[in-house]
């Protein structure tokens, strides 16, 4: 089960049964989803199976909540700009492409205890790869139509070769992320990026393939799903939505929904939490700027 799915069914949990009114001269809570991220959701469904919980969570709350979807990146910029979003959940690295660290206030990452949260990048232990270079012309497998998939391996691209990942690599998009562990793993593939989520699931699922898999390269971050809120967002409304979201966990269902989706509990942060992708686009931005450069 993805990041996006989880959290999409989190937020979805603090709509009201039915319309309730904000308290006078609060602003009614803006939800703003990336599409992409949501993977192998039905969204009708989600709301269905979530009404018991929205009764038991929405009404106390009295807020007056609507939600949009996005499927691009500049479409929750425009709505950022217009002032329509108030509280947004996307992947750590297509909010650092949208937002600066001055338009993000306080919100929540997705968290497993012990867990270390970012990407790996697998090859075989018995492939003789021992550098990124040394996947020149090989097989790639990666998640498809994923922000920080596609900037990390063109920064390993550049910094190995001076090219783009196009012209060094064979890459093949899964939709599932654990597809890409089996393709190493089965030979299909000659390396993997997952997430370190993924790679710990199967390994418990499979003791082999940590046996016969190793990590090359990785990138850690505090969480790969944020749900956060912008500079749009009322102070006192802010915690109010903390306080809320952290009521609701500890609801039998908020509980349950958690152990569900094999997630220990969501962690307050702020925009520090989203430090290291903007760490990372810029290191991408500056060596294509240098690549082209150079190329002049």
């Amino acid at each position: 089960m993805t990041p996006g799915r989880l959290l999409l069914l989190l937020l979805l949990s603090c709509l009201p049964a039915s319309p309730a009114q904000a308290a006078p001269g609060q602003e009614p809570l803006k939800l703003g989803f990336y599409l992409p991220a949501i993977r192998d959701a039905n969204l009708a469904d989600l709301k269905v199976s979530l009404g018991i919980w929205v009764t038991e969570i929405g009404k106390p709350h009295g807020l007056t909540v609507t939600t949009t979807t996005y499927a691009d990146i500049a479409a929750m910029r425009q709505a950022l700009d217009r002032a329509e979003m108030n509280f947004f959940t996307g992947p750590g690295m297509e909010l650092a492409e949208v937002f600066t660290p001055e338009e993000i206030r306080s919100g929540y990452a997705r968290r497993n205890k012990g867990v270390d949260e970012g990407i790996a990048l697998l090859v075989s232990k018995a492939s003789g790869i021992k550098s990124f270079a040394d996947l020149r012309n090989k097989r790639l497998s990666r998640l498809s139509n994923d922000r920080l998939s596609d900037t990390f391996l063109e920064v390993q691209c550049i910094k190995a070769a001076g090219m783009a990942c196009r012209d060094f690599l064979q890459m093949k998009e899964e939709k599932r992320d654990i597809q890409s562990v089996y393709n190493v793993f089965f030979g299909r593939a000659d390396a993997a990026l997952v997430s370190l989520a993924t790679l710990r699931t199967a390994n418990e699922l499979n003791p082999q393939v940590g046996q016969r898999l190793q990590v090359l390269l990785d990138w850690k971050a505090k969480a790969l799903m944020f749900g956060m809120m912008t500079r749009y967002t009322q102070d006192s409304y802010r915690n109010l939505i903390l306080n809320s979201v952290t009521e609701a966990m500890k609801t039998p269902r908020g509980r349950q929904i958690l152990e569900l989706f094999k997630t220990d509990y969501l962690e307050p942060v702020d925009a520090e939490a989203l430090q290291p992708y903007w760490a990372l686009l810029r290191e991408y931005h500056e060596l294509r700027r240098n690549r082209m450069t150079r190329r002049k």
